[in-house]
C-alpha cells in the first residue's frame, strides 16, 4: 500500500504483513463499537502488535481509518470498473441489474465492515469527501447506463432516476450488516426486486 496515511512505507513483507493485520483489525473493531470508541490499544492488541509497532506505521487513529477508507475505495473501483455498461443495451432490465448487483453482492461478502465505517459518523473531513465522491461516481454511472438504454430521456430525468437508484442501494444495504435479521442473499433478492420494480416502467418494459 502506498499511501500518504502511513507514516512510514513497509520495506519488508512482514512490514506489509503487519500494516494489513493493523488495519484489518481496525475494521473489525470499528465495526464492533463504532470508530469513536475504539482504541489504539484495542487495535494493536487485536493485530497481535504492539502499540510503539503501530505508531511506527500510523501517527493516529484517523490515519487509520483514511487508509481503511482508501483500501475500500481502491476495491470498490475495482468492481465498478468491471461493470461492462456497454453490454447494457443488448441485456434485458433483469440481466442488466443483476450484471451491477452480483459483483457488488461478492464486494459486500468480503469487505462487511464496509458499509458500517461509511454509514458511521466518523467527525472525519476525509471520509465525508469520499463518500460525496463515491455518491457521484455513482450517480454517473447509473446514469450512463439509463442513457444507454433510453438516448432520448432528459438530463434532469437521468439524474434525478440516478438520484433514486442510489437511495434505494443505501437504504437496503443499510441492511448488509452483521447483526442484521437478513442474510446478504436476502438483501441483495430484495434490492434485485425493488430495482427491477423501479425500473421497468422507466425502460418501457
Amino acid at each position: 500500500m502506498h499511501s500518504d496515511s502511513l507514516r512510514a512505507q513497509p520495506k519488508q513483507k512482514r512490514g506489509q504483513r503487519r500494516v494489513d493485520a493493523i488495519l484489518n483489525a481496525a475494521s473489525e473493531r470499528f465495526a464492533e463499537v463504532g470508530y469513536e470508541n475504539a482504541t489504539i490499544i484495542e487495535i494493536a492488541a487485536r493485530a497481535d502488535t504492539s502499540v510503539g509497532s503501530l505508531y511506527q506505521f500510523f501517527a493516529n487513529k484517523e490515519a487509520i481509518l483514511k487508509a481503511l477508507v482508501e483500501r475500500y475505495v481502491e476495491r470498490a473501483s475495482v468492481v465498478f470498473a468491471g461493470m461492462e455498461v456497454e453490454a447494457f443495451p443488448e441485456m434485458t432490465l433483469e440481466q442488466s441489474i443483476k450484471a451491477i448487483l452480483v459483483p457488488l453482492k461478492a464486494f459486500i461478502r468480503d469487505n462487511r465492515d464496509f458499509q458500517v465505517i461509511f454509514s458511521s459518523p466518523t467527525g472525519s473531513t476525509y471520509v465525508d469527501e469520499t463518500i460525496r465522491s463515491m455518491d457521484e461516481a455513482f450517480l454517473a454511472r447509473t446514469g450512463a447506463s439509463l442513457l444507454r438504454a433510453r438516448p432520448n430521456m432528459r438530463a434532469e430525468d437521468l439524474r434525478k432516476y440516478s438520484l433514486v437508484c442510489m437511495v434505494i442501494m443505501k437504504g437496503l444495504l443499510g441492511l448488509a450488516h452483521h447483526s442484521s435479521e437478513l442474510t446478504l442473499d436476502e438483501v441483495f433478492e430484495e434490492l434485485e426486486a425493488v430495482y427491477l420494480r423501479y425500473l421497468t416502467p422507466l425502460m418501457g418494459g
